[in-house]
């Protein structure tokens, strides 16, 4: 897998992305341009996965929609937009690159005495950790619709975190 700057290569999954966090944030194409001190057209080739898909174009989109920059950026190695558009609003990649930096920083050079082995387990039980607490909110959220009475039904609505299952 080859990292560049150029995510030119992420076009159709990028541009589904960045369409779905623009619509989520309920903006028109011509407020996220002027957001991004970008020409209308310029903009709408860019959101269509087309001209100059650059680092710095990601960090002006994710400044302009408040979105997680990083999430965006893996797009093209996930081969997916879905990652995206699940971190805009939690910044998922975002706080882990944050947490990453102060990590190399309050550790430098002792860095290189980390072995896979350890960092791999390190990253499941994270992982693992945070799918738990996700159940756990599931199971709450969940148990307390269930449980609830009175003239107000949330009917089809969603509460966010909460995934319902069909009976």
């Amino acid at each position: 897998m080859s990292f560049t700057t150029d995510m030119a290569d992420s076009g159709e999954s990028l541009s589904r992305a960045l369409r779905a966090i623009r619509r989520k944030r309920g903006l028109k194409t011509s407020d996220v341009a002027r957001r991004m001190d970008m020409a209308q057209r310029s903009y709408e080739l860019f959101e269509a996965g087309g001209g100059r898909i650059t680092f710095e174009r990601l960090m002006a989109f994710a400044e302009a929609t408040d979105c997680d920059p990083f999430a965006l950026m893996l797009v093209g190695p996930f081969g997916s937009a879905e990652f995206a558009i699940h971190c805009a609003d939690t910044k998922l990649a975002m706080i882990m690159v944050m947490s990453l930096q102060e990590f190399a920083e309050d550790r430098g050079a002792d860095l290189c005495f980390l072995e896979p082995p350890n960092i791999i387990a390190a990253f499941q039980r994270l992982f693992k950790d945070l799918g738990g607490r996700l159940d756990d909110n599931e199971a709450f959220l969940s148990k307390w619709l269930d449980g609830r009475t009175g003239m107000i039904d949330l009917g089809a609505l969603s509460m966010r975190g909460l995934r319902r299952r069909k009976a």
